[in-house]
């Protein structure tokens, strides 16, 4: 996975960067939701090209984020200010243990090699009574992304490729099971206009899906498109939907 978000790093913000405003809120959910004194330390795990780091770090935050690609790294940047971020594997930190009141894992489960051992690892990283903090996008469960991928992992199983398993609700209720407390947050909500089209674009940058051998992104990619102009009326089609972004605040 390292070597696909590599390939990726330097358009990464440009098709998947939060609306304005959004990081800002997340970060005063985050605050919020753990109660933590001024000083308190937030590791970042996978914070990547910073989309959400950033507020953090503009805010003046005691923050590191560590990321296993350096490429990702290379594009957080923060004007006027000098980031805090490792390379590293998120399921082999070289902090000390308890080093972090707040560990935050945000779009982070879905591409982990091992959850529970991420979870495990992250939780090892905090100090008494710290919080993990596991956060996401959720979108519209039938809105345009949803039914593009519904479709595109038809045609992948179509191609040879296995589908990639996602969920990690499991793993969070097995992270539950060992926290004094669990809550649930909603950080932030906007609308979104998505398109087929759009889809279309981003997903070619995704970083499982550049991975593939490019004779089936391209089969798969020229597929999806016939597909969606069929079924939405044209590539262009807009809709407005409704996105948010939730937190599952783990008191350990």
């Amino acid at each position: 996975m390292m070597a696909g978000f590599d390939a990726i790093a330097n358009t990464f913000d440009q098709y998947r960067a939060l609306p304005p405003g959004v990081p800002e809120a997340i970060r005063t959910a985050v605050w919020h939701a753990v109660g933590a004194s001024v000083g308190a330390r937030v590791l970042d795990l996978g914070a990547g090209t910073g989309r959400i780091g950033k507020a953090f770090v503009e805010a003046g935050d005691n923050y590191v984020g560590a990321d296993l690609s350096f490429a990702m790294l290379r594009e957080f940047l923060v004007p006027g200010r000098t980031p805090m971020l490792a390379q590293s594997d998120g399921e082999l930190l070289p902090f000390r243990e308890g080093t972090f009141h707040v560990a935050l894992l945000m779009q982070v489960l879905s591409g982990a090699r091992n959850v529970r051992r991420l979870l495990a690892e992250a939780g090892r990283m905090l100090a008494p009574e710290g919080a993990l903090i596991v956060g996401q996008t959720v979108a519209p469960p039938d809105g345009v992304d949803a039914q593009m991928k519904d479709r595109l992992r038809e045609i992948l199983a179509g191609l040879g490729v296995e589908a990639h398993r996602r969920g990690h609700g499991d793993a969070l209720d097995w992270l539950a099971a060992r926290a004094r407390r669990r809550a649930s947050v909603v950080a932030a909500r906007w609308i979104s206009d998505r398109s087929p089209r759009g889809f279309l674009e981003r997903h070619r940058t995704g970083s499982r899906f550049a991975a593939l051998p490019e004779k089936i992104q391209h089969n798969a990619i020229e597929q999806l498109a016939v597909w969606a102009g069929l079924h939405f009326g044209s590539l262009d089609a807009a809709f407005s939907e409704s996105y948010s972004f939730e937190l599952e605040v783990f008191e350990l």
